[in-house]
This record gives structure tokens, C-alpha cells and sequence, in this order.
């Protein structure tokens, strides 16, 4: 699934929006689009503790660009995960995949700056490593904010790597295991993209997990058959014989 690579000030709509999220997710059916999952959370004053346009801009600029502007699939998929039971810190490895997605600051951040702290056994974020970060966006004509902007989207940082259990708030560099069926739910869902097994095991996006290539292969090894499929890998090349045909399948059959 591509992300958008456009840095924008639009984390700060959420950041991780954990709460909001779990309560629009247990509304959203086949038939749900943006205008009638708005129009229902507008006349049921469904986000009650936000205001009316707080409400909208939670759906439209938030829950819709993470969750449904892409595949409307993924949150009927997330709905059902959370209704079998899945434990809410593992839930939340799978919203921050989408999160990140869909704003490359904070992506970029995890990437470039919170994995080299992490295996440099850093303990703490460096003081005025996020801004940065964020300086360096504007010096490299990546991104065009004034200094107030600039320090809120540093503060956005911050927020969202507190909301998905990155950090704390005092900014102490957390325990982070990417959870197992994590591992298996990226591995499915890209695969089901139609990316081959290889680009599969290449995807970008096991770095916002602190993985490089060889780790995750070596994850994808440990989970053979117990995973609903079954693996072999040579060198750079993997093939993999999957066993589930949809991500329901995978779903209801892993769960």
C-alpha cells in the first residue's frame, strides 16, 4: 500500500487518535462512506465529548485519510480484529502502521531518527531531536512552515509517538516489540496488495518496527505454518504458499 510522502501539518488533526478511533471503527459497515459516516456522527453527537467541528474533522481529515481513503476494506478488517479480542497495545501496532502512512513527518521521524536512537541504546529522545528534525525539512525545501509551525508539528511528533507507545511523556524511549500477529497482519495485508513475496519481505514499512531486512526474515521463518502459510527462503529470494485467500480468511482463521 503507497503512503503519502507529502509532509504536512495534518498530524495534528489527531496524532494518534487511539479512543476516537476505536469508537468510529464499531460504526463502520460495508456501506460506509465518508459522507454518511459523518453525517451519522453529526446527528448522533456520536464523538460527544468533541465539538461539532472537531466531529467533522476527526472523520474527514483523520479516521477517512488513515483508514478508508485507500481501501474501505481496512477498517472493516480493524473493526473485526478488535471485536475478536485482539489486546489493545497489539491494536495499536496496527493503527500506527496506518498513522504513519499517512504522514510521512511522523514516518520519517520513527525511520530516520527513533530506530538510530534505539540502536545506539539511547534511553531518552535527545533534547531537540524532534525540532531537528523538523528544522532540517524546511532547510532541505522539504516542507515550507513558518517557526510557529514548525514548533507545533514538533509537538505533533512528540504527541503521536506518546499515543502509540514509542515514548513516554517525558520523552523515556519505551520497550517496543513488534507483536506477532502484527508481523503476520503486514505480511497478509501486503501480500493481498498483490506485492510479490519478496517485496513482501522488502517492505518499507517493517522499519517503523526497528526491522531491517534479515529480522524480518528471520520473523517470517519463525512464524512459518503457525502463520497460515509456508515460507522458504535462499539467499534474496522467498517464496511463500499461502493458505488464506482473503484477509477475512486470514482474519477469522488466525484470531
Amino acid at each position: 500500500m503507497m503512503r503519502n510522502t507529502n509532509y504536512s501539518i495534518q498530524l495534528g488533526k489527531g496524532c494518534g487518535l487511539v479512543d476516537e478511533t476505536l469508537s468510529l471503527l464499531s460504526i463502520c459497515n460495508a456501506d460506509t462512506t465518508k459522507e454518511s459516516l459523518a453525517a451519522y456522527v453529526h446527528e448522533n453527537n456520536y464523538l460527544a465529548r468533541c465539538t461539532d467541528r472537531r466531529s467533522m474533522d476527526i472523520v474527514k481529515l483523520v479516521f477517512w485519510p488513515r483508514f478508508m481513503k485507500s481501501n474501505k476494506n481496512v477498517a472493516l478488517w480493524l473493526r473485526a480484529i478488535r471485536e475478536k479480542g485482539l489486546m489493545l497495545p497489539q491494536f495499536k501496532q496496527l493503527l500506527m502502521i496506518y498513522c504513519a502512512r499517512e504522514n510521512a513527518v511522523m514516518y520519517d521521524f520513527i525511520v530516520q531518527y527513533l530506530n538510530e536512537y534505539k540502536a545506539t541504546n539511547k534511553t531518552t529522545l535527545p533534547t531537540g531531536c524532534i525540532k531537528q528534525f523538523v528544522d532540517d525539512l524546511v532547510d532541505k525545501g522539504l516542507a515550507k512552515w513558518s517557526d510557529s509551525v514548525k514548533t507545533r508539528n514538533s509537538s505533533y511528533i512528540k504527541a503521536v509517538l506518546v499515543d502509540f507507545d514509542f515514548v513516554n511523556r517525558r520523552g523515556d524511549i519505551l520497550p517496543y516489540e513488534v507483536a506477532d500477529f502484527t508481523i503476520l497482519y503486514l505480511m497478509h495485508e501486503l501480500h493481498f496488495e498483490g506485492l510479490s513475496d519478496v517485496a513482501v519481505w522488502n517492505h518499507e514499512d517493517w522499519q517503523l518496527f526497528g526491522l531491517d531486512k534479515y529480522q524480518v526474515g528471520e520473523r517470517i521463518m519463525e512464524l512459518n505454518l503457525k502463520g497460515g502459510y509456508i515460507a522458504q527462503c535462499t539467499g534474496d529470494l522467498m517464496t511463500i504458499s499461502w493458505k488464506y485467500n482473503s484477509m477475512e480468511e486470514f482474519i477469522n482463521g488466525t484470531l
